[in-house]
């Protein structure tokens, strides 16, 4: 067996396609897209552990990563986020690592600044379910890969731009309130911030979850302020056109960032 089918085999496995061999399917397509030979380790290890028995479908695709659902040992539903290796824009990546002083030593190779990427998002949200935001909990990364708690059912919960049309102003009023004050209690009690919050990068569940943190930073970032500033006006600029009564954008920004 050439190394190409035993690649081709275990890609099959992990996708559940070794019996009907739907190569067609959507889920091999996306899967493909971030698929190479870092990542099917990557997944092969995890399978090993038993953090991933399957993947079973697709949740979301993007510029630099696919979100994918999945199982692992124990049946406990999954998302798995794939980053892209030789994809992801290189200056953007460089730009926000660079000036996180979590961070140290960055290299120059675009693959293992991703991995640096993929391990920063893992301790965003265990920092952001530390002060109490509600966020996927995180289960594992390794490399350009990282897994998390998967938010739905037998489908993945809408986000809130999704699901606007049906909501009435309450609801607006009382997402509104959710995100301010997750807003707050990052900066306040996490010194932190998502960095990119808004109607896209809310879910809508049992009660509101906040995804994507690749972006999400600690104070002490030189960046931090202005990316304060960008979740609020998002926020604010959102809910206000929803007709829900909104706080003034800069003396919200004045009053968390004390001045």
């Amino acid at each position: 067996m050439t190394m190409e089918d035993k690649i081709e085999r275990e890609m099959e496995e992990l996708l559940g396609l070794r019996d009907d061999k739907i190569k067609d399917s959507e889920l091999y397509k996306v899967f493909s897209e971030v698929f190479d030979k870092t990542t099917l380790e990557t997944l092969e290890y995890f399978h090993r552990r038993g953090k991933l028995e399957k993947i079973s479908g697709v949740i979301s695709t993007g510029k630099e990563a696919n979100v994918f659902r999945g199982i692992d040992r124990d049946g406990n539903a999954l998302a798995i986020k794939i980053y892209r290796t030789y994809t992801t824009e290189f200056r953007r990546v460089w730009e926000y690592l660079v000036a996180d002083p979590r961070v140290g030593y960055l290299p120059k190779d675009m693959r293992k600044l991703v991995f640096i990427w993929t391990r920063r998002e893992f301790k965003n949200l265990q920092r952001a379910i530390k002060y109490a935001v509600r966020a996927p909990e995180p289960v594992a990364f390794r490399n350009n890969v990282l897994i998390m708690e998967f938010i739905g059912d037998e489908a993945p919960a809408p986000r809130l731009k999704d699901i606007e049309k049906t909501l009435q102003r309450p609801d607006f009023e009382e997402l509104y309130n959710f995100a301010i004050k997750s807003i707050e209690r990052l900066w306040k009690r996490g010194d932190m911030v998502h960095g990119d919050l808004s109607e896209y990068n809310i879910l809508i569940w049992d009660s509101p979850v906040i995804i994507d943190w690749s972006q999400a930073t600690v104070k002490r970032n030189k960046m931090s302020r202005s990316l304060l500033y960008r979740d609020l006006r998002n926020i604010i600029n959102y809910f206000g056109r929803k007709g829900v009564k909104v706080d003034n954008l800069d003396e919200k920004f004045r009053e968390l960032v004390g001045e």
